[in-house]
């Protein structure tokens, strides 16, 4: 067994607040959402099933005990991230370019950036940051765990609080769901940014 810096106790800790934290984006999200009256696009709505998918992977190492494999489940959701939040942000990296014509322009708002900023960024610019953190943290996280057979000794509160984390995140994805079905039905979904709901056309 090879001993390690962080203890299974607190690789479990970091792990609840890495998911609660991809908890809170995702809130954030619907907050946003409905603040500017602008539904996600599709890649937008696929950035939001791989940071839930994160989430799920950090879901497993705090109630089944840290695993290489659930790493995985992170570490795979993350590259999914990372590629749909680069293709997006590349399609947004010239605003000289008609997409109609598929030709330069010389009028910038041709091509606009979707959606609003968050502290000067544009959402899926966020996307490429959050999932190169997760990346890299998880990356990191490996090479400093420790180990060892799980379960451990561990208070109480621990297991309290872990519970009531993956509850809320269940809830939040139940939550996405409802609304991605809201928006889309089971076609495509509207891409303009409005407030184009499926269930109200």
């Amino acid at each position: 067994m090879r001993e390690g810096i962080l203890s299974p106790e607190l690789e479990r800790i970091l792990n609840l607040i890495g998911m609660l934290g991809i908890v809170g984006i995702i809130l954030g999200s619907f907050v946003y959402q409905f603040s500017y009256h602008e539904l996600p696009c599709t890649l937008c709505l696929l950035q939001r099933v791989a940071m839930l998918a994160v989430a799920v992977g950090a879901a497993m190492n705090v109630m089944l005990g840290p695993d290489s494999r659930h790493y995985g489940v992170c570490l795979v959701s993350a590259v999914f991230g990372i590629a749909v939040s680069i293709r997006q942000s590349l399609l947004h990296i010239n605003p000289f370019f008609d997409k109609k014509t598929g030709q330069p322009t010389l009028e910038a708002t041709a091509n606009p950036p979707f959606g609003q900023e968050v502290f000067g960024l544009n959402l899926y610019i966020w996307g490429v940051i959050i999932f190169t953190v997760t990346f890299l943290a998880v990356g990191v996280v490996q090479l400093l765990r420790e180990q060892s057979n799980w379960p451990t000794h561990e208070p109480a509160w621990l297991s309290r609080l872990a519970s009531l984390g993956v509850g809320l995140l269940v809830v939040v994805m139940a939550a996405q769901a409802v609304m991605v079905f809201m928006e889309c039905g089971l076609g495509d979904c509207p891409n303009d940014g409005g407030w184009n709901w499926w269930i109200f056309r």
